[in-house]
């Protein structure tokens, strides 16, 4: 009989992948207010996570062996106010059950002065999405011990093509300028890097903080180059350089990874943007 895997966020980027992947689970999920798909191989729950009640129901009606936190994102001011609430419900459910706890959390924990960051580096987010997770991770500390923390960067994928891709592909459709940062610097991650990492972690007994990012650092100039280049598209008049201190925003500008923990504990190939072309371009030829 195959683990019951629980996905939170289930409708979401990261979500969808994973429930494609998890082949060899008895894969639920949740979702909020975004309707699941028609056909998944999933079974779909409606749960607001920040609700104990809909939690503790939730969990003890399906029983998982693993639960895998994704939901909660920074696309609104209610998913943040979400953050806390779910991270307490869920680890804490999680602890008394004895069940593996997973939850996801972000490198903009992080002021970006002090990179490349490691698992033991202390965060100092600079906005609400950050300090929510950051909270967050020290709630899943203190309430389920046994918890993985995992920290990741920006997700990117092309079926279906993420957030940021899809906003850039359709900037290159208009003529309103394009300004991307050479002064913020990310480690991105192929989302099919990170569900294969996240799944092995499910069958490990890893417990405490992880990063999982990818093995380059790059600037969002020279990563939206190399995502046009991985989708096969050439650069537009549109697009400019441009900086964060031009913008008068206030962005961490410099959030490096270290995976060194991850690449010794994992099988998981951790790959450029480089290689996920070229590993694209074979698979199509």
């Amino acid at each position: 009989m195959s683990p019951t895997l629980l996905i939170t966020g289930g409708t979401g980027y990261l979500g969808h992948h994973l429930i494609h992947a998890a082949q060899s689970w008895t894969t639920h999920a949740t979702y909020f207010r975004t309707s699941p798909p028609a056909a998944s191989r999933a079974q779909f729950h409606q749960c607001d996570v920040s609700k104990n009640d809909q939690v503790h129901d939730l969990i003890t009606s399906i029983k998982p062996d693993v639960i895998i936190h994704t939901a909660c994102s920074n696309k609104s001011a209610e998913e943040i106010e979400a953050i806390v609430p779910a991270a307490r419900h869920l680890s804490t459910i999680a602890h008394q059950h004895s069940l593996a706890f997973l939850h996801l959390s972000t490198d903009l924990i992080f002021d970006g002065t002090c990179a490349p960051y490691r698992e033991t580096d202390l965060p100092n987010p600079l906005h609400p999405y950050g300090k929510a997770k950051t909270e967050a991770e020290h709630i899943v500390t203190q309430q389920c011990p046994t918890a993985t923390i995992i920290r990741s960067s920006l997700m990117y994928g092309i079926d279906p093509l993420d957030h940021q891709t899809r906003w850039l592909l359709r900037g290159m459709d208009t003529e309103k300028p394009i300004r991307l940062f050479t002064d913020e610097r990310r480690s991105p991650i192929w989302v099919h890097t990170l569900v294969a990492a996240l799944l092995e972690l499910s069958t490990l007994n890893f417990q405490g903080i992880l990063h999982l990012a990818g093995p380059e650092t790059l600037n969002r100039w020279e990563f939206g180059h190399a995502i046009l280049h991985l989708v096969g598209r050439k650069t537009t008049a549109n697009i400019h350089a441009s900086t964060i201190d031009e913008s008068g925003l206030i962005r961490p500008k410099d959030l490096a990874f270290s995976i060194e923990t991850a690449k010794q504990l994992l099988n998981t190939p951790f790959l450029s943007i480089a290689e996920v072309t070229n590993q694209l371009r074979k698979g199509s030829s």
